[in-house]
């Protein structure tokens, strides 16, 4: 027999419970955001250059005794075990069908292969995996640099931290260099969020950082239409914005999705997470005909001299 809509339901209850427990301190909800804003002491930024630092030098050629001891050679097929095993497999049933059984092959391919090219192709199959994934770690970011949790006291951090690290690992390896973006460019980011709420703190001259992936598009007229079709008439607060993101490549910064993505007519940049922006316009303006706020915002990348500034305050020099 199939299992019953009461029993359903209390497991996706329970999924809820699990999802926003913490023994410190957690609101029951929380709106997972893509941005977090750095604070007096610089953590924020230190936190994402020691982050880069780790995943850059993880895939950088080793004497062979060490690297056969660190299974480099397997990287890929055993980071692709520990998304499986260490996060897929403790999504709820429901939420598992909604993932799809498409980006299991995708990641039994890149297992085989050792090739991180077919983790990204999963990556953008799925849109309720991309989905899972950037809220899982947006919901990370705030538990380590806002609630100061760890694994062990931190039940949000215990069942999602492992699984999510996995993937940043094979994003930043070698392979994938050809799809790395190098040179100074420009992306777009349009969507809709629910409520001003989120948007507390941010203003021109805010430091950031990137708390999930981003889907961004070089072309303007791509991310107006995201933007615009995340319209919802039920939700009379919606504010629409329409994020300028200016990238000097000073880390791992971006890929290319090019022959990668599904949808190649978004011409689709992928921003890393844990990359400082500096907000260098904010501007929010009334949209005539729904009323509704529409809110610009130019961001440019900043490079480690903000990180390494002595009592939080960044440096004046040119970047």
């Amino acid at each position: 027999m199939g299992t019953s809509w009461s029993t359903a339901a209390a497991q996706n209850e329970q999924d809820s419970m699990e999802d926003h427990r913490c023994y410190i301190k957690s609101p029951v909800t929380r709106t997972a955001y893509e941005w977090h804003l750095n604070d007096l002491d610089n953590a924020a930024l230190k936190k994402a250059k020691r982050i880069h630092s780790y995943y850059e030098k993880l895939h950088k050629p080793r004497h062979w005794l060490i690297a056969f001891f660190l299974r480099s050679s397997k990287i890929v097929s055993d980071s692709v075990n520990a998304i499986q095993r260490g996060y897929l497999d403790h999504i709820s049933a429901a939420k598992r069908r909604d993932i799809g059984k498409d980006i299991d092959e995708y990641f039994k391919i890149a297992g085989e292969s050792n090739d991180p090219t077919f983790v990204l192709r999963a990556y953008s199959k799925s849109k309720e995996f991309t989905k899972k994934m950037n809220g899982d770690m947006a919901k990370n970011t705030y538990h380590e640099l806002t609630l100061y949790c760890t694994p062990l006291n931190c039940n949000v951090l215990a069942r999602t931290q492992d699984g999510i690290q996995a993937f940043i690992t094979i994003l930043f390896h070698h392979r994938l260099d050809e799809q790395r973006c190098v040179n100074n460019i420009t992306v777009y980011r349009g969507f809709a969020i629910d409520s001003e709420c989120v948007l507390k703190g941010y203003e021109t001259g805010a430091i950031i950082i990137t708390t999930t992936f981003l889907s961004t598009s070089n072309d303007l007229e791509v991310a107006a239409l995201f933007r615009n079709s995340g319209e919802d008439s039920t939700k009379p607060n919606q504010i629409f914005l329409l994020c300028t993101y200016k990238i000097h490549n000073y880390r791992c910064t971006a890929l290319n999705m090019a022959g990668i993505s599904q949808y190649p007519e978004e011409n689709e940049v992928l921003i890393y997470p844990y990359v400082p922006f500096r907000i260098i316009s904010y501007v929010k303006k009334r949209i005539e005909e729904t009323g509704k706020q529409q809110v610009d915002v130019e961001l440019e990348e900043i490079g480690d001299d903000y990180c390494d500034a002595p009592n939080g305050v960044p440096c004046t020099c040119d970047i």
